[in-house]
């Protein structure tokens, strides 16, 4: 027996097995038992790009998509072709950016769901298109780009595949919308109840939008995917939709900078989505005094926080119908403030007067540079807020007919005939 040895595997379990068997017999025990057993990730990534129409000697550059301003690395194209190398902490997705002979503008984009493997893509590129035909967020052409080595980018572009088509009948919707509320010079608006049903259909685009968005990420809780679809669209839910969202995804992304990422923005778009409660502010009034959004907010009326500045265009052109529907519905319980981006006063003040808005007018002249913008997770104007008599948030859209709509729904219909 001396060229034998006794090996317990359990309980009333003996083995006898010969001892130059015995090291691997004990590392495959292990294994079995332990479920140890995994795939060694590699060291980094490398990506292998071959591309139909780029430019010979196109500078090219790698960057994350969440942090487009830094360059991961940069190649250059040499017969059609060019490649990067790096780590990545999690897979996530990268985009690639080309620029233009001698310049620094971007020429297009291809987007890269990238983990640390090796990676091969092959695309099709047109010089002639524009730039912004060609950025991925705007309906890039994924049909022409072949991705290989990267599982994680097969999930992203079954995603795609489904969001871009739907995405292209909201904005079909949304177009339709356009052309009621600018019908061109010497035609009239259509009537309120047109425009109502046309935002009920872009509305209604854009819930099966949305309600894709949450399947995807609920069917695939456990990919790094569903963890850069849930940062895309988190801020478009409600608390209670954010809430059953976050709750899909799998514990394994709790380690990740991605994960802890989200969670940041996910604290911001709560404290002000729809159901949470509003968030006070202090501002100067036209007179110079100090006013803050409580000394009107729940206090019995429905309260719409119209964020605008004199240089804004399209906060301008809203006016109008902004002082329309408040003569109308003022008495039945709705306020406005009209808070202002401005950071020049005299502009805010001469924009006032030329607007001759009958509700109160403030600002903190911060513009976007204040903690405002922030605090209420907004990026450009117009946006809005309508706040509840209780101080609930209720709506983060009040523009145009769906105004319109939201009036007649809490207050009755006081268009008369325009309806």
């Amino acid at each position: 027996m001396k060229n034998f040895m006794i090996v317990r595997k359990g309980i009333g379990d003996i083995f006898l097995i010969k001892k130059y068997y015995s090291v691997l017999f004990l590392v495959l025990m292990l294994v079995v038992e332990t479920g140890i057993a995994q795939a060694v990730e590699p060291d980094g990534f490398t990506v292998q790009v071959k591309v139909t129409g780029a430019l010979e000697g196109q500078k090219v550059f790698l960057r994350k998509e969440s942090a487009l301003d830094v360059v991961v690395d940069s190649s250059v194209v040499a017969d059609g072709s060019f490649g990067f190398s790096g780590k990545t902490d999690y897979p996530q997705l990268y985009i690639i950016t080309f620029r233009r002979m001698n310049s620094e503008q971007r020429l297009y984009a291809i987007p890269v769901f990238i983990e640390n493997s090796d990676i091969r893509v092959n695309a099709e590129l047109d010089n002639r298109a524009t730039q912004m035909e060609l950025i991925y967020s705007s309906g890039y052409p994924y049909e022409k780009i072949v991705v290989s080595g990267s599982r994680f980018h097969a999930i992203y572009q079954k995603y795609t595949v489904g969001f871009e088509h739907l995405k292209a009948v909201n904005r079909a919707a949304f177009d339709a919308y356009l052309k009621y509320s600018n019908p061109g010079q010497g035609e009239q608006v259509g009537s309120i109840s047109a425009g109502i049903e046309l935002v009920n259909h872009i509305d209604k685009t854009k819930q099966q939008m949305l309600a894709y968005v949450r399947s995807f990420i609920k069917n695939n809780a456990s990919s790094p995917v569903s963890l850069f679809v849930a940062s895309k669209h988190i801020d478009s839910y409600s608390v209670q939709e954010i809430d059953e969202i976050i709750g899909w995804l799998s514990p394994l992304h709790k380690n990740s900078s991605y994960w802890n990422g989200l969670m940041k923005k996910v604290e911001l778009v709560k404290s002000c989505a729809v159901g949470a409660k509003y968030i006070d502010f202090e501002f100067t009034d036209v007179n110079g005094q100090k006013v803050k959004i409580s000394d009107y907010a729940g206090k019995g009326k429905y309260t719409l926080l119209e964020f605008w500045a004199s240089w804004c265009g399209p906060c301008r052109f809203d006016i109008p119908h902004l002082k329309e529907v408040y003569q109308l519905y003022k008495a039945s319980g709705f306020e406005v403030l009209s808070i202002s981006m401005d950071e020049d006063k005299s502009a805010w003040l001469k924009a006032v007067k030329e607007e001759q808005m009958n509700w109160p007018q403030l600002s903190d002249l911060k513009g976007f540079e204040g903690s405002l913008s922030k605090l209420y997770n907004f990026t450009g104007i117009p946006a809005c807020v309508l706040i509840a008599p209780d101080g609930t948030i209720v709506s983060r859209y009040m523009r145009g007919s769906w105004m319109d709509r939201k009036l007649i729904e809490l207050f009755g219909n006081k268009f008369g005939a325009k309806y």
